[in-house]
């Protein structure tokens, strides 16, 4: 009997060894040491019965017929020898060392990291959603489907997953978290235009790493965030106006305290910007039924008014420079205002423009750039000053080939961005101040210049081939190549294939896309190029980025082709172009007196009001198109 009590005692060691990380309930049998009970043949055959027992239950290979039935039956399934005596793991949480959360790089999935054993593994049932990845134990779907599930409730256990240690100023819920996670994985990573291997970290390190600690701008954050789900369905008018009132709230706190650095801070003034790009985007047709601006009218200028009374409290947008993501949004958004009106930024960013606009390249490294648009700058007596420009234009343009072709390039993306932004200001200033010195050959050069700055630099997922800034710089284009005349494109015949293609570029989709599309062919036929690939090659020799601009060229040869198809086309609206012999007086006249403005509003009213995709790409910025009286248009 006693050897008995040995192998059992034995048997129990030897289990919760094998099994440490679950804890295991055993079955013991309490027999009588005592002489008399040693010789009672009722006690050893209870022994034997017990030790038979267990030993069923640990080989589910017996003969026994009672083991047989158990492998037979459904109910043996939660009889399996790894949970006789074990709690269900579906509604007992592990006790093993837990895992802090772990957050994975932008892009990847999020979710916790679980440690998972042997034991848990045989409680994993396939995912009803996805029917690919299995269910943790308590868990209704897999990790994965429950990241990308759209809405996440209160008391999920994921909503610590941005805030695992409680440091954020505000407090994290089921709603914030869903927020954060739309914000870092749906609307960061596409933050630099041209950074499309999000490479960049500035978003992690200094824009969220600033709302880590300040509640108005976290609160700013969060109402771009739900006002991005909004646009894509997912969203309330009710969490946009709750953060944007929070912020508001801390904002004016901040302003209000006795320390005069702390209403300039970058925290406050990234707060202020935030609910800028707000008020535009509330100032969209689908919020026209919410009432979003009745409590609170004006809320856009009285944020433009305060973002420029606090910048120039800072001692302008170059003392911005401990925190370049915030310096950066600042510009690219002044840039669109500049370019939308066709007037000054709306902040004194040119000094730090001019800075700027010296492009930053790394040690050693050095922008090749091809000279023949700058001969042909020269032969058409182009003014030494937008010469200058053109040089800065071929200077981006390597920069994005290097940019676009290489993975290990050493550029810096957001210093890519920044001097397109640079250059365009740098472009307006120049009209703006040439506006009656210029002859229409070099207004239609620094137009299309401007339009190749924007068409290259934007963003990659946008959803529509055009937005209202390439509308309006297209008529301005067309005029000014209508002004023109054969003679002046002799001897610069590649400079011509250059605007047109990219005038063509910019009016797809508008009412003078046909325009283009007929001068270019006229042009093909003049300068005898006979194919796509040959026009391609005379346009990379003036400068190119392939990676953003040659399927359109593709498109456009398409185009002409099309056109030249057709037999009995009336092209009689399409007739006057650069390639006349004599430019008629109202054409002059009328490229003399183009206005922007005015061009503008007649975009805005001829396509039927604003693009429906006015605020999706609410944190993808740049020259892009704000209507002057309504709201802000990413790019």
């Amino acid at each position: 009997m006693m050897d008995i009590q040995r192998d059992v005692a034995a048997k129990g060691r030897q289990k919760p060894a094998q099994q440490a990380a679950v804890p295991v309930q055993q079955d013991f049998l309490f027999v009588d040491a005592s002489k008399s009970a040693k010789s009672s043949r009722q006690g050893r055959r209870n022994a034997r019965s017990f030790v038979m027992q267990k030993a069923r239950r640990e080989r589910p290979w017996s003969t026994s017929k009672h083991a047989a039935k158990l492998r037979k039956s459904p109910e043996s399934q939660s009889a399996s020898p790894a949970t006789v005596g074990t709690p269900d793991l579906s509604h007992t949480p592990i006790t093993s060392t837990p895992s802090p959360p772990a957050r994975l790089l932008p892009g990847s999935d999020y979710f916790p990291v679980t440690i998972v054993d042997h034991f848990q593994m045989v409680k994993q049932e396939i995912c009803p959603e996805c029917q690919d990845g299995f269910c943790q134990p308590g868990q209704p779907s897999c990790p994965r489907c429950l990241v990308l599930r759209p809405s996440l409730p209160v008391e999920d256990p994921d909503i610590g997953l941005f805030d695992p240690f409680g440091t954020l100023p505000i407090v994290v819920d089921g709603k914030v978290s869903e927020l954060l996670d739309h914000f870092v994985s749906e609307m960061a990573p596409g933050t630099i235009a041209v950074d499309f291997r999000h490479k960049s970290d500035l978003m992690r390190s200094d824009w969220f790493g600033t709302a880590r600690s300040n509640s108005g701008f976290l609160h700013s954050l969060l109402c771009t965030a739900a006002l991005h789900l909004y646009f894509v369905g997912r969203g309330s008018i009710d969490t946009i106006l709750y953060h944007r009132a929070k912020a508001i709230a801390a904002i004016n706190s901040a302003i209000s305290d006795p320390d005069p650095l702390l209403a300039i801070s970058d925290a406050n003034i990234g707060a202020v910007f935030n609910l800028l790009c707000v008020e535009e985007s509330l100032l969209s047709p689908h919020f026209a039924s919410e009432g979003a601006d009745e409590d609170q009218p004006n809320q856009r200028e009285i944020h433009l008014n305060g973002l420029r009374k606090m910048v120039q409290l800072r001692g302008g947008l170059r003392e911005i420079k401990e925190n370049r993501i915030l310096q950066a949004f600042i510009l690219w958004h002044s840039t669109a205002h500049a370019i939308a009106s066709f007037e000054a930024p709306y902040l004194s960013t040119i000094d730090y423009i001019g800075t700027a606009g010296l492009p930053h390249h790394p040690p050693g490294y050095r922008s090749n750039i091809s000279n023949h648009l700058l001969d042909y700058c020269h032969t058409a007596q182009v003014k030494p000053s937008l010469t200058s420009l053109v040089e800065s234009a071929l200077i981006l343009i390597a920069d994005l080939n290097s940019w676009f072709r290489d993975p290990e390039s050493p550029l810096d993306p957001l210093n890519i961005q920044n001097y397109s932004c640079s250059l365009e200001c740098m472009l307006l200033k120049w009209l703006r101040d040439n506006e009656n010195l210029i002859s229409p050959l070099e207004d239609a050069l620094c137009v299309a210049l401007l339009i190749f700055s924007v068409r290259t630099t934007e963003a990659f997922q946008r959803q529509s081939n055009f937005h209202l800034l390439h509308l309006v710089a297209s008529k301005r284009l067309q005029k000014a190549l209508r002004a023109t005349s054969r003679s002046e494109w002799t001897f610069c015949p590649d400079l011509l294939l250059w605007i047109l293609a990219i005038g063509t570029i910019s009016a797809d989709g508008s009412p003078e896309c046909s325009w283009f599309v007929y001068q270019a062919s006229l042009a093909c036929a003049e300068f005898d190029v006979l194919s796509s690939q040959a026009l391609l090659g005379r346009l990379h020799l003036c400068g190119w980025v392939s990676f953003r601009l040659d399927e359109a060229v593709h498109r456009l040869w398409e185009r002409i082709i099309n056109l030249r198809l057709e037999p009995y086309a009336d092209n009689s609206c399409n007739a006057v172009g650069p390639l006349q012999f004599q430019v008629a007086e109202p054409d002059f006249t009328d490229w003399r007196n183009v206005n922007w403005v005015s061009l503008s509003t007649e975009s805005h009213v001829s396509e039927g009001g604003p693009s429906s995709h006015g605020g999706e790409d609410l944190y993808d910025f740049g020259a892009a198109y704000l209507h002057q009286n309504s709201y802000y248009y990413m790019r």
